[in-house]
């Protein structure tokens, strides 16, 4: 009879705890979600969530406040998420940094896979490579001679050392076999104001940070290191189409949560970022930031993190960077 009695109370507690998952599933959000943006505001983890952030306060309901966790290259805001409590209710959005990071600093607070669960994909922005209208280059192929004929003498700048914009560079270096000096800057537009000023002659930068100085004729974009070509660029070919399919460095803008979080909460956000993706204002808004909307599942999302993770280790490791 005892045995019976026991039975019957774990059965009652399972069933209750499947009710409480259920109604929490069903509630969620019950109250503000907050995005934390590890760099500053008006940068582009910060322009690529926004307006998702909007939209989903009009699709579920809750506000998700932008809360911002500037430093050590997106470090710090992802170590607040990965140490917060899995209940949805506090996420992350990240790009190229967070997938480098791993392989350009020796100690990371975290684990970038095992103490984060994927929400969703929300955007990719094109990383495209300009030159000072000096160097005598129109093409990829034409550079890439000038550079062999060359050895040590062209320049390429970046936004600093480790960042995706001097490693997109040193992965065009490894493919096509150059070699280019490196001249770190800190931030992409003090190296984009160098090259203009022809002090540097080449660099990767985000497509949105020179789409204006190109039209002005300032710099001149030889190819784009992503696979298709861009919309805010359509006459430039991609490196693929220059003969270099290797040379792939589009940044991928998307939310992580704490490790653990559960899954009815997944099936939640996951349908309201697509739907927040596909509607016309948040595309009008992506269109004027020449972001390109990107959707991706969770479980597919992971899997793009886990082979950039592999991806970006490679290159770091054949460009003999030491990790900070």
């Amino acid at each position: 009879m005892k045995c019976g009695c026991a039975t019957v109370r774990i059965a009652c507690l399972i069933s209750l705890a499947a009710h409480c998952m259920g109604a929490h599933a069903q509630e969620y959000p019950a109250k503000a979600v907050r995005i934390v943006v590890p760099f500053a505001p008006g940068g582009p983890n910060d322009l690529a969530v926004r307006p998702v952030a909007q939209k989903l306060f009009e699709l579920l309901g809750q506000p998700f406040v932008i809360d911002y966790r500037a430093g050590a290259n997106g470090i710090i805001g992802c170590d607040i998420v990965a140490k917060s409590a899995p209940d949805g209710y506090s996420m992350v959005v990240i790009s190229s940094s967070f997938s480098i990071n791993s392989s350009t600093y020796a100690k990371l607070p975290f684990d970038p896979l095992r103490d984060f669960t994927a929400v969703g994909s929300l955007a990719t922005s094109d990383i495209i490579f300009v030159v000072n209208p000096t160097v005598p280059a129109k093409t990829v192929k034409e550079f890439v001679a000038l550079a062999k004929a060359k050895p040590g003498r062209l320049t390429h700048g970046s936004s600093g050392t480790g960042g995706s914009l001097h490693l997109g560079a040193e992965l065009f270096k490894q493919t096509a076999h150059l070699d280019l000096v490196h001249v770190p800057y800190k931030g992409a537009a003090l190296a984009l104001t160098d090259v203009i000023g022809g002090h540097v002659d080449s660099m990767f930068i985000s497509a949105p940070g020179a789409v204006g100085q190109i039209k002005a004729g300032k710099v001149r974009v030889l190819a784009i290191a992503g696979p298709r070509r861009a919309r805010a660029l359509p006459d430039a070919p991609t490196f693929a189409e220059a003969g270099y399919p290797e040379v792939q460095v589009d940044t991928r803008y998307g939310l992580l949560a704490p490790a653990n979080l559960a899954p009815q909460v997944i099936a939640k956000l996951e349908p309201a970022i697509a739907k927040a993706l596909a509607t016309p204002e948040v595309r009008e808004q992506y269109t004027v930031l020449s972001l390109d909307p990107a959707p991706l599942p969770a479980p597919e999302y992971a899997k793009f993190l886990r082979e950039e993770i592999e991806r970006w280790r490679k290159v770091v490791t054949l460009a003999k960077l030491a990790p900070q």
